[in-house]
């Protein structure tokens, strides 16, 4: 609700947690990534997607006929923050090699912000936004086996417009230890050049 009080003029970071955890790693790290961001001008929302009703995609194509998904739950008002924010943040855990099911799921709805018309396609993802995807896992070497899966989550932002995205693979987390991650330092620091730049 935070993004629903501020100014037109301020920037926004809509931060989306994809585990099912409101604690765990995933939103350690999207704390540390709004820890930058705050004393940079940005205010930060963040999204528990385990917090949130959100349907299964039905791959009705209603949302292709009428603009909009047929489904009217959690994803309603999400769709609006996201075409508003500046930027967006996705912290996913690996679950079976693979984003959450959840998370998934929340992918699977963006395709009602994308239109088809007479072989044009048109996204309404909002404004130009930069984007961060920080992905963990409990695997010590998941930095090096996780990579098709990075890709595939920056393509998603990118295939929506996203800019300028900056991503990276903290292999080990748990959220006592994430803080302490170089893999977490080193997405901290480019986060860092990619807001200051």
């Amino acid at each position: 609700m935070l993004f629903d009080v501020l100014a037109d003029n301020m920037k926004k970071m809509l931060m989306i947690n994809g585990s099912p955890r409101s604690n765990g790693s995933s939103a350690e790290i999207l704390n540390m990534i709004a820890g930058n961001a705050s004393p940079k001008g940005f205010l930060c929302e963040r999204i528990n997607l385990g917090d949130l009703r959100i349907g299964h995609c039905k791959g009705c194509r209603y949302c292709k006929a009428h603009g909009k998904c047929v489904i009217d739950d959690d994803m309603t008002a999400l769709y609006k923050k996201i075409q508003d924010a500046d930027a967006i943040a996705f912290s996913v855990p690996v679950y079976f090699g693979a984003e959450t099911g959840l998370f998934k799921n929340f992918l699977d709805r963006l395709y009602a912000l994308i239109d088809n018309k007479d072989g044009i396609r048109t996204v309404r993802f909002g404004k130009e936004k930069t984007g961060v995807v920080a992905i963990n896992c409990g695997a010590p070497d998941g930095n090096m086996i996780y990579h098709g899966l990075m890709t595939h989550l920056f393509t998603v932002l990118k295939s929506f417009g996203v800019t300028d995205v900056v991503s990276g693979i903290i292999p080990k987390a748990s959220p006592d230890t994430v803080k302490e991650s170089q893999f977490a330092k080193d997405l901290l620091d480019a986060f860092d050049f990619q807001i200051s730049s």
